[in-house]
């Protein structure tokens, strides 16, 4: 039987370099609304970060920024993680 993936307790958008930054909450709302954002202690889940992993390019690319976006999965307790997305301007 397979281990149940780890809980989330928390995400960051954590941006990186001299660009215009979106607020979170314009990324939260983008992010509710393509079904990406995780819920505290919701479950891991490779689809959810490799959504947002393309949301946030593509939201920054509307603005005019070409970046990068590097997902972490930071250990937080036993079976808990936090999920860092790293941005970067290209």
């Amino acid at each position: 039987m397979a281990a149940a993936p780890p809980l989330v307790r928390s995400w960051t958008i954590r941006e990186v370099g001299n660009y215009k930054k979106i607020p979170t909450a314009t990324l939260r709302a983008k992010m509710a609304q393509r079904g990406v954002l995780f819920g505290v202690n919701e479950p891991y889940d490779q689809n959810k970060v490799d959504g947002t992993i393309l949301l946030l390019r593509q939201v920054y690319k509307d603005s005019g920024v070409e970046v990068t976006v590097h997902p972490l999965t930071i250990p937080v307790g036993t079976n808990a993680v936090k999920v860092e997305y790293v941005v970067n301007k290209q």
